[in-house]
């Protein structure tokens, strides 16, 4: 088993991997505590949209992680990002949660509820059928169609699966025909915006996260290192099926602090 020296950067997704609601998996305090002690940086990073950057710190230090700000980043922030960059100044219809539009509006996105230039679909736990019928009209029209990430499902406690972006997107074509552009994983935009920022090399940088789709596939499309781990939505038996491989398999996050 190779170690993981070379890492300076772990990127963590935390739904299935750092939790499951409120209950923090065996080992991550540990896991967390060695990283800091090699002088190393974690952040976590979230396709989980319906949850602002707050909405994450305030939970994570209510389950007594160390964090900051600075080591959050959500699919929310990242699209803030890409609007304020690609369509400055244009018009948003959002199907999401009014921390997902806090959010936005931090990046001066212009939320509107007719008329828009752009349609954006996130993870809606506050989701209502004006929000869809009004969404199906406006991508029919032609306007600009993205959406925050493709999870289709978000896990919970007791093994349980509630729907997210991905599987409201489904909903949407089936009316429509028509798919969004994506920005959270598995697309490359998160780690690239990342990579940038803290200044390394793509072999120092490793993703760690459940979803062979999300978090695998945009260490990958982004050609950083990657890790899955089975303590949340995949199994053996699905890694073995997929056609999606990680550089490192580990049952959890407890299983690599020796490594590091």
């Amino acid at each position: 088993m190779k170690d993981l020296k070379n890492i300076k950067l772990f990127l963590l997704d935390m739904d299935g991997t750092i939790y499951l609601d409120d209950d923090v998996f065996d080992g991550v305090y540990d896991f967390l505590n060695k990283i800091k002690a090699e002088n190393k940086k974690y952040i976590f990073l979230t396709n989980n949209s319906s949850k602002s950057q707050i909405d994450y710190l305030n939970k994570l230090k209510r389950l007594n992680i160390d964090v900051t700000l600075d080591n959050i980043f959500t699919s929310g922030m990242a699209m803030g990002m890409y609007l304020s960059k690609m369509y400055k100044g244009k018009s948003v219809y959002l199907v999401g949660t009014k921390a997902l539009q806090g959010e936005l509006e931090a990046y001066n996105v212009k939320i509107v509820d007719d008329d828009p230039d752009i349609v954006l679909i996130g993870f809606d736990r506050e989701l209502t059928y004006e929000k869809l019928e009004k969404a199906c009209k406006y991508i029919d029209d032609g306007k600009i169609y993205l959406a925050t990430n493709t999870d289709y499902v978000c896990p919970i406690a007791g093994g349980r699966y509630i729907p997210d972006c991905g599987s409201i997107c489904d909903m949407i074509y089936n009316a429509t025909k028509k798919r969004p552009k994506f920005i959270g994983k598995p697309e490359p935009d998160m780690i690239n915006i990342l990579k940038e920022k803290e200044n390394l090399q793509n072999d120092e940088i490793l993703m760690i996260g459940d979803r062979l789709y999300t978090d695998i596939k945009s260490a990958n499309n982004a050609n950083v290192k990657s890790c899955l781990v089975l303590s949340g939505e995949t199994s053996i038996d699905d890694y073995n099926k997929s056609d999606i491989k990680a550089d490192y398999v580990f049952n959890s996050v407890k299983d690599m602090i020796d490594l590091i």
